[in-house]
């Protein structure tokens, strides 16, 4: 009953700082244990199998987009482990009035170019498409991290998911910023032969 379901799109965009490469930053986006620690309500995730539609071939991109239904503007790019989509299964705490405080999701993890797109299923039919993409800002050239965002649920919860998305946002960009600007940093002392700060 689509009267009922309700669509809200969104985008989040913050600066990266200069010494960082762009490479790297798409680099960590595909880390996948990185970014799914990065949520403040991560409790724990276990890797999934890929399903039987997928598993004779997972590293073929059409397969992938038929089973999946990715989106047609996506390009992906096989992952370190030989296949498009990688499956998570994730357990958020997650308090709220609406449903238990943990909360087990299924995601969906594809990397591109650009970075990576991953595809939430939570409990209520509430489902979370983000996709984070390192760019260069026109005009100055200079790297910015982009957040786009896309929630499908319920009218009854769109609130509450938008709200958790709006609240988490910044402390999610944030951790990802400073492992960026930590791993630069490293780097220049590695390439100069001085030791690492302590």
């Amino acid at each position: 009953m689509s009267f009922l379901s309700s669509t809200n799109i969104s985008a989040n965009t913050t600066p990266i700082p200069a010494g960082v490469r762009k490479e790297d930053a798409i680099a960590l986006l595909h880390d996948h244990e990185f970014f799914l620690l990065c949520d403040p309500h991560h409790l724990s995730h276990t890797t999934l199998p890929q399903p039987p539609e997928t598993q004779k071939d997972p590293s073929s991109v059409a397969v992938a987009r038929k089973h999946f239904k990715l989106p047609d503007t996506l390009k992906p790019v096989v992952g370190p482990t030989g296949s498009v989509v990688e499956l998570y299964e994730v357990i958020d705490d997650l308090p709220n009035p609406v449903w238990s405080s943990k909360v087990v999701s299924r995601e969906e993890f594809v990397d591109h170019e650009e970075g990576m797109w991953v595809r939430i299923h939570s409990p209520m039919g509430v489902i979370l498409e983000t996709k984070w993409s390192v760019r260069e800002k026109k005009g100055d050239g200079k790297l910015e991290l982009i957040e786009d965002v896309l929630i499908n649920c319920s009218r009854l919860v769109m609130g509450i998911v938008k709200g958790q998305c709006e609240n988490n946002w910044p402390g999610i960009h944030k951790k990802i910023i400073e492992k960026l600007v930590t791993d630069a940093e490293a780097g220049k002392k590695a390439a100069t032969g001085a030791a690492p700060a302590e």
